[in-house]
């Protein structure tokens, strides 16, 4: 389960994303990037395609069954090219 709020639906809002793209690209074997502690809490980064075909890069924390995404953006030339390699590579 999801948990959004005016504050994430602002952020992702600025990158021109809405709420139901980043569920489908994270319901969509998206691939982990990396994972980070920020103060205390992990972070993790994956990337991420929607039905559509839209790249995103998600970054999200898990709190307990819930899934908060801090904010989402669509993929830079180079992380297209990263994603699309470890596609070919069967990530």
């Amino acid at each position: 389960m999801f948990d959004w709020d005016k504050h994430n639906l602002r952020k992702i809002r600025a990158h021109r994303i809405k709420a139901g793209e980043v569920e489908s690209a994270l319901s969509n074997d998206p691939i982990p990037i990396y994972e980070q502690d920020v103060g205390g809490e992990m972070r993790y980064v994956y990337y991420g395609e929607t039905g559509p075909g839209r790249l995103l890069a998600l970054v999200l924390v898990e709190r307990g069954e819930r899934i908060r995404v801090v904010t989402a953006y669509d993929l830079d030339a180079g992380q297209e090219r990263d994603y699309l390699a470890r596609r070919l590579r069967g990530e």
